[in-house]
């Protein structure tokens, strides 16, 4: 039953495996990254001028002053919640 010897039938199979993958490859090399591209600029939104209205200076200087705040008077936890864990005020 075993007519081919092992070289050929090796040989076949890599010749094979080879023509395979060859209809893998990109027939035209300008091509390649034009999908990513395309998908990028369908992600990427157009510049807008900023409308007039938004955050105006004062509301930016509050905001960040309730941060420093925030920071040097720190709001009080309650108890934790680690119930029967041992720690705790007795």
């Amino acid at each position: 039953m075993n007519h081919l010897p092992n070289h050929l039938r090796l040989t076949a199979v890599t010749v094979t495996i080879v023509a395979m993958l060859g209809g893998c490859a990109a027939r035209d090399t300008s091509a390649n990254g034009g999908s990513v591209r395309a998908i990028m600029a369908s992600q990427v939104v157009p510049p807008q001028p900023r409308p007039a209205s938004g955050t105006d200076a004062g509301t930016a200087v509050a905001g960040y002053a309730n941060y420093v705040r925030s920071y040097v008077t720190p709001t009080p936890q309650g108890d934790s919640a680690m119930v029967g864990s041992g720690i705790g005020n007795k």
